[in-house]
């Protein structure tokens, strides 16, 4: 009887944007510890352009060129562990980004290697590995999307065979030039109230670039009554937002704010696009 395998994605693609930071780390083992895999050498402009970059593997190229850049596998946990390290294919589904089923490649996966296939590492040890990514000639323009997985594997009772992996989203926008437009819109800002009777601001935000973007910034508010002010409070989006794609940012306020009516500001940015949106508004009465 041949085993089955179950892969736990315990990532859910979503990366730590801190420098030096773990890109979230494995579920811990028995022993205490974790897998964790991040991005190394983060390219200057990018970060400074592209909070994408701090955390995902993000890149232009024209068809033909070869990039490669490092990450770090580290194990945090008491016991020596062999790490597979491997290219898989992920994609979009209703504007959600979605990894592929175990191994699966696709065009960017197959376009993608790294140095070693398996690192093994001591307790608290890290290792480098080179992720070289090689453009066809006649690769197709537009987006292209993939994911590298860490990945440690045990056996588990009845012959079933449990993988525990962590991995860095890829970015890839293939084309002739300068990196493609990016562009958004904030749709109306509606007030609402929280089941516990939180005052809350909500906007679509809806991706009218041609490229995957992250968007972050603060809502004020003023002309309250009596004249108050509030805030800056923080907005952002908790996940990138896909090209055509549209999701809500929600910035939660204090309880104690008076219904109003204000004058709320939304200012969000990407990269060195800044949009503003203003609305008057009352919020709901509590319940």
């Amino acid at each position: 009887m041949h085993g089955r395998l179950i892969v736990l994605s315990l990532l859910a693609g979503i990366m730590i944007p801190a420098s030096g930071a773990l890109a979230a780390p494995s579920q811990p083992t028995a022993d205490s510890g974790s897998i964790g895999i991040r991005i190394v050498d983060v390219p200057p402009d990018s970060s400074r352009n592209d909070p994408l970059a701090l955390s995902y593997i993000v890149n232009r190229l024209a068809p033909g060129k070869t990039i490669q850049r490092r990450i770090e596998v580290s194990n945090s946990t008491r016991s020596t562990v062999a790490v597979s390290v491997y290219p898989a294919a992920a994609g979009l589904r209703q504007g959600e980004f979605v990894f592929g089923p175990n191994h699966g490649k696709n065009e960017l996966a197959s376009w993608t290697s790294v140095s070693r296939d398996v690192v093994r590492l001591q307790p608290d040890t890290k290792a480098s590995e080179t992720v070289t990514i090689r453009v066809p000639k006649d690769a197709a323009a537009g987006e292209h999307y993939a994911v590298i997985w860490a990945e440690v594997s045990t056996s588990g009772s009845g012959g079933v065979k449990l993988a525990n992996r962590v991995g860095i989203r890829m970015y890839l926008s293939v084309g002739a030039g300068g990196v493609p437009p990016s562009n958004f819109v904030i749709g109306p800002l509606l007030a609402k109230r929280s089941a516990s009777g939180q005052s809350l601001v909500v906007a679509r935000i809806h991706n009218t670039g041609t490229r995957t973007i992250a968007i972050s910034g603060n809502l004020t508010l003023a002309n309250g009554p009596g004249g108050v002010r509030a805030g800056p409070f923080a907005a952002k989006l908790v996940l990138p937002l896909t090209p055509g794609s549209t999701r809500a940012v929600t910035v939660r306020l204090d309880k104690q704010l008076p219904r109003g009516p204000w004058r709320v500001q939304l200012r969000l940015k990407t990269r060195l696009i800044q949009r503003v949106a203003v609305a008057t508004l009352t919020f709901p009465r509590r319940r």
